[in-house]
């Protein structure tokens, strides 16, 4: 990987929803030579669908997976899985005992066996939302079991080991890549992305014009609100932080 800064996007409605602007602003990222990740729900093999199906030579430099519990550079023509991460985020796990809690909401249904990993259980969540979420935490905290619980969207449901999440996932690739974190920008539209905007990570956040309320009501000084949405929106805010130029492309 070459360059000096880190563009870490979520990709379903921040980087994809509009291709022209999606292109254009890859195009931009390339000249200057700007690292791409794409920090990311969806697994490797859906990653490698998206290329295939807009038949791109182009490709993130780094895929942050499965709501960052997965890191992977890439090497050659596709990508290596950086098990390194998965030693720092093993500690406390406990998949068992969180599938145990989950059994017993009744409003709560396992997703698909693709979005489920030895580090990810997901749910769908779309009634009684409050109270049952509440409620795990209360059910967490009496196991004594410590698990990051993400909702997002009205509806997806995720738990994560607690050192893992997009957030860590992106500073543990910044460090890798020798990078501070004042050279990494972080872009999303929904809840899950939050954990890679948190101020005390430093790094500097885009939350693109389609946000949903989790994001779009999140206000905190180190993120960048777009009026513009999907990438259009990610390339407002870089102008905004002065690592593209305003005048190319849409502003």
């Amino acid at each position: 990987m070459s360059g000096h800064r880190l563009l870490a996007t979520d990709l379903d409605g921040t980087f994809i929803g509009d291709d022209e602007s999606m292109w254009r602003l890859w195009e931009q990222l390339e000249q200057q030579h700007i690292v791409v990740a794409f920090s990311t729900g969806r697994h490797l093999a859906s990653i490698e669908a998206f290329y295939a199906e807009h038949e791109t030579g182009r490709r993130a430099d780094a895929c942050l997976c499965m709501v960052g519990t997965e890191v992977y550079l890439g090497e050659g023509d596709g990508y290596r899985l950086d098990e390194g991460w998965w030693q720092q985020i093993q500690t406390g796990w406990d998949k068992a005992t969180i599938n145990w809690i989950m059994a017993e909401i009744p409003e709560a249904h396992l997703q698909p066996t693709e979005w489920q990993s030895a580090f990810k259980s997901s749910y769908f969540l779309e009634d009684n939302v409050e109270t049952r979420l509440d409620e795990i935490h209360q059910r967490l905290d009496a196991e004594g079991l410590e698990a990051k619980v993400v909702y997002s969207a009205g509806r997806f449901l995720d738990f994560l080991p607690i050192r893992s999440g997009k957030g860590g996932a992106v500073r543990y690739l910044a460090e890798a890549l020798g990078m501070p974190a004042s050279a990494v920008v972080t872009s999303g539209d929904t809840g899950n992305d939050l954990d890679m905007m948190r101020p005390e990570l430093g790094f500097r956040g885009i939350a693109v014009g389609n946000s949903a309320p989790e994001l779009a009501e999140y206000r905190e000084s180190n993120v960048y609100h777009a009026e513009q949405a999907y990438a259009a929106g990610i390339r407002e805010g870089l102008v905004h932080y002065g690592w593209l130029e305003p005048g190319d492309g849409n502003p």
